[in-house]
C-alpha cells in the first residue's frame, strides 16, 4: 500500500487546510496535465462508492487506502451525500472524484472534501457546456462572457481549459475562506442556486455530528438566509447560554439589539443607560440570537450582522420567542419590563403571553416619554453586571464559574485576583486565561492537553500529544502541560483528532511557564 503524508493545518468546521505530498489542500486535481504520477499511486477501487447504496457490495471492490476515495457522488440524494461524508470523514484526506462544479464545490469542501478534480469540467466542455462562474450555458452563447486566455477561440480544448480554470479558482477561494473562517457564510449564499444543494446543507445541519466545529471564531457571522439559525455556532450558543444562565435580580429588562456590537457600547444602549439607572438583569433580543447582557462578549453575539428591515417572518418570531421564553424561565424573574417596539414587541408578546409584561417604549426607544416610562418601571436593585461577566463566561466556556475582580474599559476587560487570571479575547469572542485560572483548569482536567516532556515553541504537533480532553474544539482556549511546564494555547483541531492523528498542527502556543517546585 502506498503511504501518503498528510498534515492538517487548520479547521473550519468539516473543511480544513492541509498539506498532502507538498500540495496545499483543498485542491483541484488537474487531469489536463500530463504529469499525473501522484494520482496513479491512488487506489480507486473497482466500483463507485455510491453503489453501496443500491446493492450489497463486496468491500474488496471499494477503494482502500490512506486517501479516501468517493466516487459516484452525483448519483446520490442529498441525505445519502451527507451520510457518505459522515461515514468516511476522519484523519485521512477525502477525494471527491468526478463530482465538482463551480456551483457545488464549496459545499463539497464544506462537507469535508480535501481533493476534487476537473473531470466534470472537461466532460461538460466536450459536451458543449461553458462555465460562467456557477452557471452553465451552451458554448454557442458564451462568446464575450470571459476574457481569459483560453476564450479567444471557443473550441473543445479551450473550453475544457476555461472550465477547469473557473473550478480551480473556486477551490482556491474556498481555501482562502477556510483560512479566514468564513466558508459557512459563502456556502449559504451558494446553495441558494440549487434546491438539492440547499437540502444537503440543511440535512447536514440537523443530522451531522458537530464535534469538529468551533464555538469561537474570528470571522463575522452573517445571518442572511433561512439556514443561518441552524448553523452550529448559533445553536450551540443558545443551548449553552440557557444551560449556564443565572438570573440575579427580581426584575428583567428586555432590550432590542443594535447594529453595533457589543450592544453595551452602541449609541442606543448608551443613551438608555445615561437616562435610566439600569441595575437589573438584561436580555437583548435579536434574530436569530437572544443574548443576556453577561454573554454579549461571546461569539457569535459579539460579531454578527443580520438584515434589518422592520419585518419579522413568522419563523423568526417563533424561533426567537422560544429561546427568550427558555431564558426568562431559567432566570426565575418576578417582573418583566420590555423596552421594545415593532417586531421585537411581537417576539416578547409571543414568548411571554402568560406573563405580566410592562411595555415602556412609545414614539421610539429614546423619546422622552419612553425613557420616563422605563424609569418608572425599573426598581432600584443592587446589581452590576460587570461583577458577573467572568463567572458566567467561564462557566459557558470551561464549565467552571471562576470569580475575580473586573478591570479595564469595555469590552477590553481583564480579570484579577492577585495577578491577572483572564482577559476577554475580543478577536475570537472568548476568554484567554493566565496563571491561577490555567492551573485550576489543569487541576480539574478541563480543556487540558497532556504533552510529552519537551518545551513547546510556536506550535504543538499531534505527534507530541499524549492525552487531550475530548470536549476540545478547534479555536478553544486550552491549557497544556508536561511534568515540567504548563501553558496556554489555541486548539487547531479537536481533542479527539489530537489523540488519533499522528501528524498535523494541534495547538498554537501562546505562552509557556515552568511549574514552580
Amino acid at each position: 500500500m502506498v503511504s501518503f503524508m498528510f498534515y492538517q493545518e487548520k479547521r473550519d468546521g468539516f473543511a480544513r487546510i492541509g498539506e498532502l505530498e507538498g500540495i496545499k489542500t483543498p485542491t483541484m486535481v488537474d487531469y489536463l496535465k500530463k504529469d499525473l504520477d501522484f494520482i496513479k499511486k491512488i487506489n480507486f477501487g473497482k466500483a463507485p462508492y455510491a453503489a453501496k447504496f443500491v446493492i450489497e457490495l463486496d468491500k474488496s471492490l471499494l477503494p482502500d487506502g490512506e486517501i479516501k476515495i468517493l466516487t459516484g457522488l452525483s448519483s446520490l440524494s442529498p441525505r445519502e451525500l451527507v451520510r457518505v461524508f459522515d461515514e468516511v470523514r476522519g484523519k485521512n484526506p477525502l477525494y471527491a472524484v468526478a463530482s465538482a462544479t463551480p456551483k457545488n464545490v464549496s459545499l463539497l469542501i464544506y462537507l469535508g472534501a480535501d481533493m476534487v478534480d476537473n473531470i466534470l469540467a472537461i466532460s461538460k466542455a466536450y459536451n458543449g457546456i461553458f462555465f460562467a462562474d456557477e452557471f452553465e450555458i451552451p458554448v454557442a452563447e458564451a462568446k464575450g462572457l470571459c476574457s481569459c486566455k483560453y476564450c479567444d477561440e471557443l473550441n473543445f480544448e479551450n473550453v475544457a481549459k476555461h472550465n477547469s480554470e473557473v473550478l480551480r479558482k473556486e477551490v482556491e477561494k474556498c481555501r482562502k475562506l477556510i483560512e479566514k473562517e468564513e466558508l459557512r457564510n459563502y456556502v449559504e449564499s451558494k446553495v441558494k442556486i440549487d434546491p438539492e444543494l440547499t437540502a444537503t446543507l440543511r440535512i447536514s445541519d440537523f443530522e451531522s455530528e458537530k464535534s469538529l466545529f468551533s464555538r469561537f471564531k474570528k470571522s463575522k457571522c452573517y445571518f442572511s438566509s433561512l439556514e443561518s439559525p441552524y448553523r452550529f455556532e448559533v445553536q450551540n450558543f443558545l443551548e449553552k447560554v440557557v444551560e449556564c444562565y443565572e438570573g440575579k435580580t427580581k426584575t428583567l429588562l428586555i432590550l432590542p439589539c443594535t447594529a453595533k456590537k457589543p450592544y453595551f457600547i452602541s449609541k442606543t444602549h448608551r443613551l438608555i443607560r445615561e437616562a435610566v439607572k439600569v441595575r437589573v438583569n438584561e436580555i437583548i433580543v435579536s434574530s436569530p440570537l437572544v443574548v443576556p447582557r453577561e454573554f454579549e462578549l461571546i461569539y457569535p453575539a459579539c460579531n454578527y450582522d443580520t438584515p434589518v428591515t422592520g419585518y419579522w417572518s413568522e419563523e423568526e418570531i417563533e424561533s426567537v420567542s422560544y429561546w427568550l421564553r427558555r431564558l426568562v424561565e431559567k432566570g426565575k424573574f418576578e417582573r418583566v419590563v420590555a423596552h421594545v417596539e415593532g417586531g421585537y414587541r411581537k417576539v416578547v408578546e409571543r414568548a411571554l403571553r402568560d406573563y405580566e409584561v410592562h411595555f415602556t417604549a412609545e414614539d421610539g426607544l429614546l423619546s422622552e416619554r419612553s425613557l420616563k416610562n422605563l424609569n418608572s418601571k425599573l426598581e432600584d436593585e443592587e446589581y452590576n453586571f460587570f461583577d458577573y461577566i467572568l463567572p458566567q463566561i467561564s462557566k459557558y466556556q470551561f464549565g467552571i464559574p471562576f470569580t475575580a475582580k473586573t478591570k479595564g474599559k469595555y469590552p477590553e476587560l481583564e480579570f484579577f485576583r492577585r495577578d491577572r487570571v483572564a482577559r476577554i479575547d475580543t478577536i475570537y469572542g472568548m476568554l484567554d486565561v493566565y496563571g491561577e485560572f490555567a492551573k485550576e483548569l489543569i487541576a480539574k482536567k478541563q480543556y487540558l492537553v497532556i504533552i510529552d516532556n519537551f518545551i513547546p515553541k510556536g506550535t504543538i504537533f499531534a505527534a507530541g500529544i499524549i492525552e487531550a480532553d475530548e470536549k476540545i474544539r478547534p479555536n478553544d482556549t486550552v491549557v497544556f502541560c508536561s511534568d515540567e511546564v504548563y501553558g496556554v494555547g489555541i486548539a487547531l483541531m479537536s481533542g479527539k483528532e489530537m489523540v488519533e492523528n499522528d501528524k498535523g498542527a494541534a495547538v498554537k502556543v501562546k505562552r509557556v511557564e515552568k511549574f514552580k517546585v
